[in-house]
């Protein structure tokens, strides 16, 4: 589990999937246990947009834009490229980024924050630095010692920053200002009298992977896949009920970390979110879910990867 600082988690703006239509606690309340129907949509697309292969990744050099902060880049600008996600994060022979344009200055302002959640998802395979000086997680356990924590870490914005750049590599476009929710493999706790209490799962988290599993099988999602697919990221547009806003509703593995994020209390659970822009509106080039009235029965309800 991790303990984020007040404040931490989704951007600025943040609403809960269930103010949205087919997302409302009432109308997932009325799905079954096993399998649910998923949600209609206006438009059949074909034409997915996908980044599966170092070839793929060239074109990213000419985005104009830094993703940290959207400012277009000017001439006198300092601009390195960042890997997102960190390249920490991964074995070195694994190591084949997705690498995005940012100002030096904003790049290097994420510094710790890279180190730390790098750190935190090399212990998937067994990674932890020599030296003592250079650990940068603290935990907290339980007075009852059954149960830490990581205290130090906002694993949410370090995911959101993440989701920021893929959407700037696939859509060309900045999307600063998103507002959303998403779960992580690690279940957030705040201490009441001394007691760790896990905050529940979230309803909509199971319909965002439902959503995901069909429209794969239907091969209808966005997709980035690097560091010898060892990260995988999808997505799919939907709009809400009554003519609502355009949802991106997404879905994030590296190295099955779902195991990581296993807690006594608690169901194993993937990465899965969604977010809306500031223009409320869908990228011209994404992938708009599929139209569908199938019941599609799963194994893994709370994992967009799992089968």
């Amino acid at each position: 589990m991790h303990s984020g600082p007040p404040g931490s988690g989704a951007p600025r703006g943040t609403q809960n999937a269930r103010k949205h239509g087919r997302f409302t606690r009432d109308a997932i309340a009325g799905r079954t246990t096993a399998a649910s129907h998923l949600w209609q949509a206006d438009v059949i697309s074909f034409r997915m947009v996908s980044l599966l292969r170092q070839r793929d990744f060239q074109s990213l050099r000419k985005i104009p834009f830094c993703y940290l902060c959207g400012r277009e880049f000017v001439a006198d600008d300092s601009q390195n490229r960042d890997h997102v996600p960190p390249e920490c994060i991964f074995v070195p022979s694994d190591r084949e980024p997705l690498l995005l344009p940012a100002h030096t200055a904003c790049n290097k302002s994420y510094e710790l924050l890279d180190e730390k959640i790098g750190q935190l998802i090399a212990l998937r395979y067994g990674k932890i630095p020599e030296d003592p000086r250079h650990h940068r997680l603290k935990f907290a356990i339980s007075p009852q010692a059954d149960q830490g924590a990581v205290v130090n870490l906002d694993i949410d914005a370090a995911v959101w920053r993440w989701i920021a750049g893929f959407h700037a590599a696939l859509y060309r476009e900045s999307c600063i200002g998103i507002r959303g929710s998403l779960v992580t493999p690690f279940p957030k706790a705040r201490l009441v009298n001394g007691r760790a209490v896990l905050e529940p799962l979230r309803v909509q988290h199971p319909l965002f992977v439902e959503t995901i599993k069909y429209n794969r099988r239907q091969e209808n999602l966005d997709r980035i896949s690097c560091n010898k697919g060892k990260l995988t990221y999808e997505c799919v547009w939907q709009q809400a009920d009554n003519d609502g806003p355009w949802m991106c509703i997404f879905a994030l593995d590296i190295y099955d970390w779902k195991d990581l994020g296993r807690t006594p209390g608690q169901p194993a659970r993937g990465c899965a979110g969604f977010y809306i822009t500031p223009a409320q509106t869908v990228p011209a080039i994404a992938t708009k879910a599929v139209q569908s009235s199938i019941i599609v029965p799963t194994g893994d309800r709370l994992d967009a990867f799992a089968p």
